[in-house]
């Protein structure tokens, strides 16, 4: 006798079903950011399930780091909104095991951002060039700071991905600068040790030359600029010969 497709499917554990409802109850807003879940024995009351089912739920949702558990006495489960991190890291494990390198992020970086940069040279609205502008005056405090202009310099990377208004290249890229942070901080923390420096004030310039040239009304020179700069990063991490994989950067 053949046994029926249906036959074979699994029945969701109760805990996945308990975690699958606060899931969207979270990823749709309905739950907020550091909203405190109700009590154990509510939600046991709610669901209609043990405590040790209940907790199960909670490990899923902590495991996607969708809530924190505090325990003791002011314990309980807090709501913590989605972000890139988790998703970055098992991209990461993903790369790793294709013994990615990290200049290959970098060349995926390029071919990411360069249309988001063309994209906000061609909007030219003045809300995203105010922004724009705000971001260099607040990078120019840490220009001589090799660490902490480059937490500015992703930044403002991030700013143009988002002001470029595709929601999806923008996750996309925050991935990807979940990846390509720490590798930064990794490589000045090197140079740092190694006496040497990354020209901060060349990249800074050019930044700044790619907002001016927005605010001019100049959309074609801002994109070819663009570009340029992602090349010119690229080559540089490129002329490093950064051999390291993924992981190993981000760990």
């Amino acid at each position: 006798m053949m046994t029926r497709a249906f036959d074979s499917v699994r029945v969701p554990k109760a805990a996945e079903l308990v975690a699958s409802t606060l899931r969207m109850q979270i990823v749709t807003g309905t739950l907020s950011e550091d909203h405190s879940l109700s009590s154990e024995a509510v939600l046991m009351e709610q669901f209609g399930v043990s405590r040790p089912t209940l907790r199960e739920a909670f490990r899923i949702l902590e495991s996607e780091s969708l809530i924190d558990v505090r325990r003791g006495a002011r314990g309980g489960a807090r709501v913590k909104v989605p972000d890139g991190s988790v998703a970055a890291r098992h991209v990461g494990y993903i790369l790793q095991y294709r013994n990615t390198s990290m200049m290959d992020v970098y060349r995926a970086r390029t071919m990411l951002e360069s249309p988001l940069g063309s994209a906000v040279a061609k909007s030219s609205d003045e809300a995203a060039i105010t922004r724009l502008e705000a971001a260099i005056a607040l990078a120019e405090i840490d220009i001589d700071d090799m660490i902490a202009y480059g937490v500015h310099d992703a930044k403002f990377h991030l700013l143009v991905a988002e002001l470029a208004g595709n929601e999806t290249m923008r996750t996309m890229v925050d991935m990807l600068y979940d990846i390509v942070i720490p590798a930064r901080k990794r490589y000045s923390e090197a140079l740092i040790a190694d006496q040497m420096s990354l020209d901060d004030r060349e990249v800074h310039k050019t930044h700044a030359y790619f907002v001016s040239l927005i605010r001019r009304g100049d959309r074609e020179a801002a994109e070819k600029l663009w570009l340029k700069h992602l090349n010119e990063i690229e080559h540089h991490y490129g002329q490093r010969h950064m051999e390291s994989t993924v992981v190993e950067m981000m760990g």
